[in-house]
């Protein structure tokens, strides 16, 4: 009996005393809205891509003033009940007013007099639970939001069933909650149920529903998967503008969110127009009095990120310092939202040269960030490298090294965390967005090594922890799963390789054919992609991380004897004040016993346009090569003098052109001076190696008989077999020989992990398509983003539409094997694959993860080595080289790689031009 008299005295007076105030404000808009206030409204939270303020879901012509009923009710006639929930409603009208701390002392007296009553099953003490989570939240009290937001979700479960709307709003608040703290694996499995969840209960067309898509549309676009976001938040829009007056606080948070994946997806114009429409309409809202609405702080932050994107810096400055001044008002100095406008404001200086304003704004922040999220929530992480790179450019070089060493070591952990439960397009969009860190720290090492050696050993073993990351944790998974022994596991997997084989054969199809069978491709996608996420976190049960960094770079070093050197190129944008479109070269040089030395390239730009368009056409035309050494190798073949044997782990376009066809000052080829060997990455180096397979198995197949004139046969590839298989059979392999009408795309399909597998056609690779219909048997629209849908290669049947010959070929047959098929090819023992034909080693070029065309696609399929061209080849002369390459290795007693460069060195007595000889390379 005496404690609910202290709580009144803490709150009750505090709480007529204002109720007494609000009445006289809000009566009289209160009497122009005689509408029943709905006690079933719930809050929910809705995600920002770079804050986390939570949003009251507010109905169609509902404002503020109707949830504060409780005004006109005459206190003499309330029930302790009725108390009870007028402390909500004023905590919950402070709320919205963002008076949070005085809807915090309302919401606990209203929590406590619940609890005195003993209604902890009221729904407005559930609510009252729900809007504390939410609050804290806001606050940046995440420990006390998970807390009240689970008690709430706990209750509603046991007392109203998990389809009633309550536990739908809290499940959507805790997955918003995960987000804020970082947790994106789980928020994502979170938002995915909390869709479901609202559906159930309020609806498909519900603003809960319009509100969850929000939620998962920016946990995407964090997550750099623009594709799926924009399609999310569309949709939720569309909700929006049946349900929801646009001069709703909750439609223009859904229009500022929809104008940041038209950011993210580059259409700024497009963005800008949403954004001022969102501004226009908040000043509407607002009339005069905008200085302290952290909704509109909000809009004008993410404008301002528009401007300073397009270099449009004093405008963006202009609104980051207002957006600052309304946070700093309402929340303080240390609030989450304050720090991420310092943050903002703060990398505005840095960027334009003020180092000492941008240092105190950043280190500010980063203080906040860490007490309110934690040391490893991402934000924090941000905060610290944005700190390290104003130290750096402020000439505290020390302390630099000292903060981003912390944060290399969490985004590793990033990595390892949040991979494991992504498909490889997903792992490809959130690489994309935590690659410019990488470079960055590139950067800032390649700066330092002189004064701090440490910098650049560590750079190293970043490079090689991630160099071809994505190619890499694709294949560990696939051999987890093949090897692990779980035929539940291998099940699953043979039903997402069924479901790749669908797809590839309905890329063959137009929009109208589709159409005509019911074939929904979104659809078949979506689930392709859950399988493989389904697959990707159960396999890594087996393994304790997604990335290796057991390897550092001496164990590369231990490998290496006399006269060997290993380097591994880095393709990377130059540091100015920010990351620009200056790109270089790092060629890291390993030697035995003799520290790293680094050679940069700064001209990386020319070598990947002027320079590779003048060595491409020299090639094509024939011509005496008299520049490309002096672009792209004079530097590091300085570096090396008197060495032999070089391991080259090549990027960007060292990835498209032969290093072995440069031509030296003296007139002689790399080819001629140096064992040249290509390997994915320099620690490969460092494996133990598989195990070779012990099989004489080979698989070669050649001389297709097309089925359109217009591809021109080649009689060539016919002999280059016959020579093959001679060499081979006095090696006593077992051949399985497909030729003519019998090298089809279906006996290729069909192979199980041969010890060799020789191809010998035509192959493509299309780099600039722009046109619609059908090429090679794919349309074009799906093919424009897909380098695995541009490359291939053509077999028995095959014609440029793709149509085949004859009533045998169907759309999963047509004679046309692209790279997206052939990712399923079973080549997990192969140790050598030769694709004899044009192209089969173009693709294109991301840095660090090397060609997307049908070189990663056998890689993934599992083949130890490959040969592959470069360019269109000769027919006889291929036929020439690989003759001669084969009775080197099986007759010779050479290994692959000395047998294929003697064989390239005797064909230049014949054919002296790279462009016969040069067009293939090997790939180990």
């Amino acid at each position: 009996m005496i404690f609910p008299g202290l709580i009144q005295a803490q709150f009750g007076d505090l709480g007529k005393s204002l109720k007494k105030k609000a009445k006289e404000a809000i009566k009289e808009k209160i009497e122009e809205k005689n509408e029943e206030y709905e006690t079933s409204t719930f809050n929910y939270a809705i995600a920002f891509l770079d804050k986390s303020e939570s949003f009251e879901n507010k109905q169609k012509g509902e404002t503020f003033y109707k949830t504060a009923a409780w005004v006109t009710q005459d206190d003499s006639k309330k029930t302790p009940r009725d108390e009870a929930v007028s402390q909500y409603e004023f905590g919950r009208f402070s709320y919205l007013r963002r008076a949070y701390r005085l809807s915090e002392s309302a919401l606990i007296d209203a929590q406590l007099q619940f609890e005195v009553l003993g209604e902890k099953v009221d729904p407005v003490y559930l609510k009252t639970l729900g809007l504390l989570g939410l609050l804290y939240s806001d606050m940046g009290r995440f420990e006390k939001a998970t807390t009240y937001t689970q008690q709430a979700l706990d209750s509603w479960k046991e007392h109203y069933g998990v389809e009633s709307k309550g536990y739908a709003a809290e499940f959507n608040n805790m997955a918003v909650l995960r987000f804020n703290k970082g947790e994106y694996t789980q928020a994502e499995k979170d938002m995915e149920q909390s869709i479901k969840q609202i559906q159930l209960a309020e609806g498909g067309g519900s603003m809960p529903n319009a509100i969850s898509l929000n939620n998962k549309g920016i946990l995407y676009l964090y997550m750099g998967r623009s594709k799926e976001a924009t399609e999310l938040m569309q949709y939720a829009q569309n909700i929006a503008e049946r349900k929801i007056s646009d001069n709703s606080g909750t439609y223009l948070q859904l229009m500022t969110n929809r104008a940041l994946v038209l950011q993210e997806s580059g259409d700024y114009a497009g963005a800008e127009a949403v954004y001022q429409e969102a501004i226009e309409l908040q000043k509407s809202r607002l009339k005069v009095n905008r200085t302290g609405d952290p909704d509109y702080a909000h809009m004008l932050n993410n404008l301002a990120s528009l401007y300073f994107q397009t270099d449009r810096l004093e405008e963006a400055e202009s609104l980051l310092k207002e957006s600052l001044s309304i946070y700093k008002l309402k929340f303080g100095e240390s609030h989450p939202l304050t720090a991420s406008a310092m943050q903002d404001l703060g990398n505005l200086y840095r960027v334009t040269g003020r180092l000492d304003k941008a240092g105190e704004l950043l280190s500010s922040a980063l203080v906040t960030n860490k007490k309110r999220l934690g040391d490893k929530h991402p934000k924090t992480v941000q905060s610290m490298e944005d700190m390290a790179l104003v130290l750096w450019k402020q000439g505290n070089a020390e302390a630099s090294a000292l903060m981003y060493s912390d944060v290399m070591t969490q985004t590793m952990d990033f990595i390892n965390s949040f991979f494991p439960s992504m498909s490889e397009a997903e792992k490809t969009k959130y690489w994309e967005k935590l690659g410019p860190r990488f470079f960055n720290y590139y950067n800032f090492a390649f700066d330092q090594m002189d004064d701090n050696p440490v910098l650049l050993d560590q750079a190293i073993n970043y490079r090689i922890a991630t160099k071809g990351l994505l190619l890499n944790t694709t294949t560990k998974i696939k051999n987890l799963i093949l090897s692990s022994g779980n035929q539940e596991l291998i099940e699953l997997y043979q039903i997402w390789v069924d479901q790749k084989k669908e797809l590839a054969t309905y890329y063959t199809m137009s929009k109208e054919e589709l159409e005509e069978q019911n074939i929904f491709l979104d659809q078949l996608e979506a689930e392709a992609n859950d399988t493989e996420k389904a697959l990707s976190e159960v396999s890594t049960i087996f393994s304790e991380n997604m990335v290796d960094q057991s390897k550092e770079y001496q164990s590369i070093v231990s490998k290496l004897g006399p006269g060997q050197v290993a380097i591994e190129m880095i393709h990377y944008p130059y540091f100015d004040s920010r990351l620009t479109e200056e790109m270089r070269y790092a060629a890291i040089i390993l030697k035995p016993s003799i520290k790293p030395q680094v050679v940069i390239l700064e001209n990386g730009s020319q070598l990947d346009s002027k320079y590779y368009s003048y060595y491409k056409n020299i090639i094509r035309l024939k011509m005496d090569d008299t520049q490309s050494y002096s672009q792209y190798w004079k530097k590091i073949d300085s570096a090396i003098p008197g060495i032999k044997t070089v391991y080259l782990s090549p990027d960007g376009v060292y990835n498209q052109l032969n290093v072995n066809t440069l031509k030296t000052p003296e007139g002689k080829f790399i080819v001629q001076q140096k064992d040249l060997h290509l390997v994915g990455n320099v620690a490969d180096l460092a494996s133990s190696g598989r195990e070779k397979k012990k099989s004489r198995d080979a698989f070669l197949l050649g001389f297709p008989t097309y089925g359109s004139t217009s591809i021109a046969p080649l009689p060539g590839t016919a002999k280059e077999i016959g020579v093959v298989e001679s060499a081979l059979k006095s090696s006593q392999y077992r051949i399985s020989l497909k030729l003519s009408e019998n090298a089809t795309e279906s006996a290729i399909k069909q192979v199980n992990s041969p010890k060799l597998l020789h191809i010998a056609t035509h192959g493509f690779f299309m780099e600039d398509v722009k046109s619609g219909g059908q090429v090679f048997g794919v349309q074009v629209e799906y093919a424009k983003n897909n380098p695995l849908l541009r490359s291939g290669l053509l077999l028995a049947g095959a014609s440029e539409d793709g149509q085949g010959s004859g009533a045998s070929f169907s759309e999963s047959d047509n004679g046309i094997l692209t790279a997206f098929e052939a990712i399923n090819l079973n080549l997990s023992k192969t140790d050598l694959v030769v694709l004899s034909a044009c192209e089969t080693g173009k693709g294109d070029i991301k840095s660090g993860e090397g060609v997307y065309g049908l070189q990663r696609a056998f890689k993934v399929a599992g083949a130890d080595r490959m040969i592959m061209s470069l360019w269109k080849v000769d027919d006889i002369a291929t036929q020439k080289l690989m003759s001669a390459f084969y009775q080197n290795w099986t007759r010779g007693g050479l290994s692959p790689e000395a047998a294929f460069q003697k064989a390239q060195i005797d064909l230049m007595k014949t054919y002296p031009h790279p462009y016969y000889w040069g067009a293939f390379v090997m790939v180990e």
